[in-house]
C-alpha cells in the first residue's frame, strides 16, 4: 500500500509550452520541446541544459523553470539523499518551483502543480507539515485536483502517527529519566546507610575500646590502693612494734631493787 502510494507521490508531471508568437518564444518553445524529448527518455540532465537554456532566451519562462525544476528533482534517486550534489539539486529544484507556484494569478494551472510538487518533496522528506500546506494550497489553486486531496489525505495521517511517536518517545525518555533517577536515589541512599552503618560500627568500637581503658585503669587504681593500704597496715604494724619495746624498756629502768 505504501510503496504505491509513495510511487504515486513521487509522480511528477511536465508541462506544456502553450503559443508563442514572437521569434524569441518560438525558440524557448523549441528548446522546451527537445528538453520534454530527453525529460521522457529519462535523460534528465540533458533536459535541465535545454530548459535552462530556454530560461536564457526567457528568463520569465514559467514552463521552462518548471520543466527544470522537475529535472533536477528526476536527477536526485534518493530524495533522502544529503550529499553536496543531491542537496544542491532539491535545493534549486525548491527554488524554481516556489517561483512558478508563487504565480496563482497568472498561471494558476502551473502554480497549482508546482505547489503539488513541493508538496511531494517535503513529504518525501518527512516534513508533513510543510506538505500539508503546500497541497492545501494546490487545492485552493485547483479545487479539483485530486491526487492533491488524496496526497494531503495521506500528509495528515502520516503527521498524526509523526506526533503519537514524538509522545512515545518522550513518554518512554521520561519513564527512563525517572527510573535513572529512582535508582540513583536508591543507590545514594544505600550508600548513605552504609556509610551511617559504618560510622556506627565506629563509635561502638571507639565506646568500647574507651570502656575498656576504663575499666583497666580502674583496675590499677584498685591495685595501687590494695598497695598503699597494704604498706599503711605494715607501717601501723612497725610503729605499735616500736612503741611496744621502748614502754619495756623503761619499766625496767625504773624497777630497779
Amino acid at each position: 500500500m505504501y510503496r504505491h502510494i509513495l510511487f504515486l507521490i513521487a509522480t511528477f508531471l511536465i508541462a506544456g509550452t502553450g503559443v508563442a508568437n514572437a521569434e524569441s518564444l518560438r525558440a524557448e518553445r523549441k528548446l522546451i520541446n527537445e528538453g520534454n524529448k530527453l525529460y521522457m527518455e529519462r535523460k534528465f540532465g540533458e533536459a535541465a541544459k535545454k530548459y535552462e537554456e530556454a530560461l536564457g532566451v526567457n528568463a520569465q519562462s514559467a514552463v521552462g523553470r518548471y520543466n527544470l525544476g522537475l529535472s533536477q528533482i528526476k536527477q536526485v534517486t534518493n530524495p533522502q539523499d544529503t550529499t553536496p550534489k543531491a542537496k544542491g539539486l532539491l535545493d534549486n529544484a525548491r527554488t524554481n518551483l516556489s517561483a512558478v507556484a508563487s504565480q496563482a494569478k497568472e498561471k494558476p494551472g502551473l502554480a497549482s502543480k508546482a505547489n503539488y510538487n513541493l508538496g511531494n518533496l517535503e513529504f518525501n522528506v518527512k516534513d508533513y507539515k510543510k506538505a500539508i500546506e503546500y497541497y492545501k494550497q494546490a487545492l485552493r489553486i485547483d479545487p479539483n485536483d485530486n491526487s492533491a486531496r488524496k496526497n494531503l489525505r495521506i500528509a495528515q495521517k502520516q503527521l498524526q502517527n509523526q506526533d503519537q511517536d514524538k509522545q512515545d518517545q518522550n513518554k518512554d525518555q521520561n519513564q527512563d529519566q525517572q527510573n535513572q533517577d529512582k535508582d540513583q536515589n536508591k543507590d545514594q541512599n544505600q550508600d548513605q546507610n552504609k556509610d551511617q552503618n559504618q560510622q556506627n560500627q565506629n563509635q561502638d568500637k571507639q565506646d568500647q575500646k574507651q570502656k575498656e581503658n576504663n575499666i583497666s585503669q580502674q583496675t590499677a587504681n584498685q591495685i595501687l590502693q590494695a598497695i598503699d593500704n597494704k604498706e599503711n597496715q605494715t607501717r601501723a604494724r612497725v610503729n605499735r612494734a616500736n612503741k611496744g619495746d621502748k614502754s619495756v624498756g623503761q619499766g625496767s629502768a625504773r624497777k630497779k631493787w
